[in-house]
């Protein structure tokens, strides 16, 4: 069976979230960039630095077009320390009493660096962690490039700059309305 392009620029991005937190997931519509908060490898780290915001990268793809749209969904979360049948450690993500959710184009930024003592008994730097949710993106972008994909605004980003467009123009009215009353006295 011949790959898609499709699944050429999925496998892409697969092979460039290999080793980051990050996994990708087929969907209907293209596929997602999620972090993998239940990958050992990385839940400890990730709950030890706290991370309150995850994103996950919905790709929707054309692939008669060869575009995608990228849109982030960021999710407040927050972490429990739990144990499994065997009685391991692993990590139990719980709903945060606040929940906070946004879609579009958006940019995370998260820093966690703690000084303490180690498991190992020494002093030092105990979690050093660093989320930007712009390196998600870039994977998919940098993949898609490659590729000869070409990226286009999603419903979201869409609907925002409408909405925007129309603050601004409803603002230059009133703006200029009161201009007007002021400049005739009549404010």
């Amino acid at each position: 069976m011949t790959a898609t392009p499709a699944d050429a620029l999925r496998a892409a991005v697969a092979a460039r979230a290999q080793g980051t937190p990050y996994q990708v997931v087929p969907t209907p519509a293209g596929f997602d960039l999620r972090i993998d908060v239940v990958d050992a490898r990385w839940y400890g780290l990730i709950g030890a630095a706290g991370l309150k915001k995850v994103v996950e990268h919905r790709v929707v793809l054309d692939e008669a077009r060869r575009t995608l749209t990228l849109t982030d969904d960021h999710r407040e979360v927050r972490w429990d320390g739990g144990v499994d049948a065997s009685g391991a450690p692993m990590p139990r993500l719980v709903a945060s009493a606040q929940v906070e959710r946004s879609l579009g184009r958006t940019y995370e930024f998260q820093a966690n660096r703690t000084w303490g003592i180690s498991e190992q008994g020494e002093p030092g730097r105990v979690v050093d962690f660093t989320f930007q949710s712009a390196e998600g993106q870039g994977m998919i972008r940098a993949a898609a490039a490659e590729l000869g994909w070409t990226e286009k605004a999603g419903a979201a980003q869409r609907v925002g700059m409408v909405v925007g467009g129309a603050a601004i123009g409803l603002a230059l009215v009133v703006g200029g309305a009161l201009a007007v009353l002021a400049a005739t006295g009549r404010l």
